[in-house]
C-alpha cells in the first residue's frame, strides 16, 4: 500500500478528502497523511504533494512562487526521500521523520516571535525576521510556516 502525504492549505479549518482513510496528522494539519492517491488530483487541497512509493514531490500550481527553492527546502526535501528509501522504515517511521523536521525549523523559528498581545499565544515578528536578512525563499518559507501555525497577527 503507497502512502502519501499533503500538506492541508492553509485556512482555520483544515480541509480533508476522504477523512476516513488520513493515515496519520501532526501539527493540528501541518501534515496528513493518506493512503488514496487520488488526492494528487486535487492540487487545490495540497502545496506540496510528496509520494512516497514513487520518491517524487509535486508543488501545487498555485504554491510554486511561495515554494521556491531554499536551503530549508531542499533538506527537507532530502529528507522525506532518504526516509523513503530507507528500506527499514515503515510510512509511520517516514512521517515521524518529518513531523520531527518540522518541529525543528518550527524551534528555529521563536526567536522571530513574541507573546501576542492577549498572551494566549506567540505571534511572529516580522520585522525581526526581515532584520536577519534570511536569503527570499527562506524567509518566505518561514512566515508561510508562521501563517500555516496561526502565528500571524490579523
Amino acid at each position: 500500500m503507497a502512502l502519501s502525504l499533503v500538506r492541508i492549505l492553509m485556512s482555520e479549518r483544515p480541509t480533508w478528502l476522504a477523512p476516513s482513510k488520513v493515515g496519520h496528522v501532526y501539527d493540528a494539519g501541518y501534515i496528513a497523511g493518506f493512503v488514496d492517491l487520488e488526492v494528487s488530483n486535487r492540487p487545490d487541497l495540497y502545496d506540496v504533494f510528496v509520494n512516497l512509493a514513487e520518491s517524487e514531490i509535486t508543488i501545487a500550481p498555485l504554491a510554486k512562487e511561495a515554494m521556491a527553492m531554499g536551503k530549508l527546502h531542499k533538506e527537507m526535501g532530502q529528507l522525506i526521500v532518504q526516509s523513503a528509501e530507507d528500506p527499514e522504515k515503515s510510512d509511520s517511521q517516514v512521517i515521524q521523520d518529518i513531523a520531527l523536521k518540522t518541529r525543528e525549523i518550527f524551534t528555529n523559528l521563536a526567536p522571530f516571535s513574541e507573546v501576542s498581545a492577549d498572551g494566549e499565544k506567540r505571534v511572529l515578528n516580522l520585522e525581526a525576521l526581515k532584520q536577519k536578512r534570511f536569503p527570499p525563499a527562506t524567509e518566505n518559507f518561514l512566515y508561510h510556516l508562521a501563517a500555516a501555525e496561526q502565528m500571524l497577527k490579523i
